[in-house]
């Protein structure tokens, strides 16, 4: 194996917005997108282990983390063309792609519409299934208040670490700071307005791998076997003791099933 290269930040022009991303490694492309609540430095970890033997790009979604902010379509098409655009400005004809949460539903989007472009596909606990937007979802993913920040770690992370009020206190103050509420009145009918799961799965032809944290509080385990379901010959697998960021609960589990998976 490779000893991976010091991750390096770059910026990718797309129209009038710009999306940041991480890149490490080097060897066949695999591109990670992190979900609402969530960043590229999420995927620090995971990312320099698999950059081992592939190059690693970690992007923020338009609107969030470093990627503009006034970016004006945030639709999950309009999520999976801006990585297709980065990919092109990258060099990279075809690429593996990860993505956990709203990320997933990025990712299966990306696979359905760019086929040629797309060598795998692993989603974790994606969002964008029909019943997600049946009723009031159970927690606020854009807390106003030090509570709600709280009750939304306990939805979204197992590990004991994230149920203390320093750590509760320290995600609001950072939330707060990075100013992701601003897009709310845009990114909620950007969703909305995207193709389901259930519209987008069943055109994926890439090799497709579902993994799902056993304690998602936020999407139950339960639904493992659905979403699996939708892609055409799609496996998947449980991560044991993780939450809906698997990546932050069990990174090592994870990084064995993609490193499985991704070869």
């Amino acid at each position: 194996m490779n000893t991976p290269s010091k991750p390096w930040e770059a910026r990718h022009r797309i129209g009038a917005a710009e999306q940041s991303y991480l890149k490490w490694g080097s060897g066949p492309a695999v591109v990670i997108v992190h979900g609402v609540g969530g960043h590229k430095e999420d995927w620090i970890g995971v990312s320099e282990a698999l950059a081992r033997s592939h190059t690693v790009y970690a992007v923020d979604m338009l609107g969030f983390g470093g990627s503009s902010r006034g970016a004006p379509d945030l639709r999950i098409p309009a999520q999976a063309a801006a990585i297709k655009a980065l990919l092109g400005g990258e060099g990279v004809k075809t690429a593996a792609i990860v993505g956990n949460s709203v990320g997933g539903w990025v990712a299966a989007t990306f696979a359905a519409e760019y086929p040629e472009a797309t060598e795998k596909l692993v989603v974790i606990d994606p969002a964008g299934f029909a019943a997600m937007f049946q009723g009031e979802p159970p927690v606020n993913l854009f807390p106003d208040t030090l509570d709600q920040m709280k009750k939304l770690l306990g939805f979204v992370i197992h590990s004991s670490f994230a149920h203390t009020d320093a750590f509760a206190e320290e995600a609001f103050a950072r939330f707060n700071a990075g100013g992701e509420k601003a897009i709310v009145p845009v990114l909620w009918p950007g969703l909305l307005a995207s193709p389901t799961l259930e519209v987008v799965l069943p055109r994926v032809k890439a090799p497709t791998l579902v993994l799902w944290g056993q304690e998602d509080r936020l999407f139950p385990v339960a639904l493992c076997p659905y979403i699996t379901s939708l892609a055409p010959g799609a496996t998947s697998t449980v991560i044991e003791q993780a939450s809906h960021f698997a990546q932050i609960d069990q990174p090592a589990a994870v990084v064995r099933a993609l490193q499985s998976f991704l070869g």
